[in-house]
């Protein structure tokens, strides 16, 4: 049982020794400020990437871009940190007087995270976090977080 335990480990630590980074990836992005959104990442060179997202949930578009650097742990898996900025609308309608009302939201990002890329499969996963300030439309902050799943292009 033990040498069992021992192999899946050795197996399991070498395939993420053992990974490849991509040029662009291309999925999709869960969480928030995003909600479900089509994502994609473009490396600009070995160290900064430009990532982009367009989503939102009911009634609301959010577009979202960041620029960020990127660290390598190990072959495969990085970890990233930047900013940028989202632009939404969103329209909502008042139940007492029956009209719809639309706005616009515009707000500042920070970002910190993780993500692999698989030696063998074209694929991408991403986890990451940080604040939000939201200035147009009402002040607040918030603090985001999100989970990626791409097709990457070597």
């Amino acid at each position: 049982m033990k040498r069992i335990l021992v192999s899946l480990v050795f197996i399991t630590v070498s395939t993420f020794l053992y990974s490849q980074n991509y040029k662009t990836a291309i999925g999709i992005k869960g969480g928030y400020p995003g909600y479900g959104s089509l994502n994609g990442k473009h490396f600009l060179n070995s160290k900064t990437a430009i990532e982009g997202s367009v989503g939102g949930g009911a009634n609301t578009l959010l577009l979202q871009g960041l620029y960020e650097l990127n660290y390598s742990l190990e072959d495969g898996l990085n970890w990233y940190a930047g900013g940028g900025a989202n632009v939404g609308f969103y329209s909502f309608k008042n139940t007492i007087t029956n009209e719809r009302t639309s706005n616009m939201i515009l707000g500042l990002n920070g970002i910190v995270g993780l993500e692999y890329t698989f030696e063998d499969l074209p694929l991408n996963v991403a986890l990451d976090t940080g604040p939000n300030l939201r200035i147009i439309n009402s002040l607040g902050f918030g603090w985001g977080a999100g989970i990626a799943v791409r097709y990457a292009i070597k």
